[in-house]
């Protein structure tokens, strides 16, 4: 009858040829238990690069140095690391643990791509949107807009542009309603366009994990982002930050290229199509307005 090695004992003894396999069947019947325990062994390869780079910075006696002296010291280091690693090392296995089980499973990464950090910017970056202008059903389409339709109505004058311009900006962030930004409980933040919580903000916030591309490698990082109890609340803080940051697009009417550049010139998008694609999603919105006016009465 085969028999489970403990996850504790796994790591015991560095140099132990048998840990592989054993975390291998752990793997299978205990998947978080064995992302712990390789998350440890990962710090613990950590640490025995930084106790090797101190190492090799340090002094070398000739006459001390052997092949033999080398690898037990090398061994030595090794399970040093293990077992530093084992009393919390750097604090870095649970991290580390946290994104192999979401790698394990998907459904637990609540990541909003669209977003990108920006240094001394309080929103993310557009780098996309033809998502946004062509993956939502639609009905879909028109049940976001009726949701955000009174609320961006009520802050479009105190812009000066029309309220399905506003709704076009929330339908590319979001994808029309449905990529919101949520919190861990799975709430929505009612955040439509990605405004991050900077050091000044006192509401509600939220924590999501996003994916930034530096140097061409995508990253992955735990952003804040600010929460609103409505729609209103959200347009209304968005009609802010339009005023403090943009306030070139401000009074631009029913311009929707003349806005989404305006935008674009200060740094919210960075990608090259931006202006075109908002304007094809301001076009779409437009018509779903017409709709759901006429509708109205």
């Amino acid at each position: 009858m085969l028999t489970q090695t403990p996850v504790s004992s796994i790591q015991d003894f560095a140099a132990d040829v048998r840990g592989i396999a054993a975390l291998r069947q752990t793997a299978k019947s205990s998947p978080k238990a064995a992302a712990h325990a390789v998350a440890q062994q990962f710090e613990a390869m950590l640490m025995q690069q930084l106790v090797k780079s101190m190492r090799d910075a340090s002094p070398h006696y000739d006459e001390l140095q052997s092949p033999a002296t080398d690898l037990y010291r090398g061994l030595h280091d090794q399970q040093m690391s293990l077992n530093l690693a084992k009393r919390g090392g750097l604090g870095l296995t649970d991290a580390i643990a946290r994104q192999i089980e979401v790698l394990q499973n998907p459904a637990l990464l609540k990541t909003v791509q669209r977003h990108q950090s920006r240094q001394q910017t309080e929103v993310a970056p557009v780098t996309g949107g033809s998502a946004a202008a062509n993956s939502a059903a639609p009905a879909a389409k028109g049940s976001f807009i009726g949701d955000v339709f009174e609320a961006a109505k009520a802050v479009a004058p105190s812009l000066g542009v029309a309220p399905h311009l506003l709704l076009a900006h929330a339908a590319l962030e979001t994808g029309w309603g449905k990529k919101p930004i949520r919190d861990a409980a799975g709430g929505d933040s009612h955040n439509l366009f990605g405004i991050k919580a900077g050091s000044s903000w006192q509401g509600k916030t939220v924590d999501i994990t996003t994916t930034e591309f530096v140097d061409g490698v995508a990253q992955k990082r735990i952003e804040t982002f600010r929460a609103y109890d409505s729609y209103t609340e959200a347009l209304s803080d968005y009609a802010g930050l339009i005023r403090r940051r943009f306030g070139e697009a401000i009074g631009k009417g029913e311009d929707a290229q003349g806005f989404a550049r305006a935008l674009q010139a200060k740094g919210y998008a960075t990608d090259p199509q931006y202006v075109d694609k908002f304007a094809a999603v301001a076009r779409r919105v437009s018509r779903q307005v017409a709709g759901l006016a006429s509708s109205l009465g």
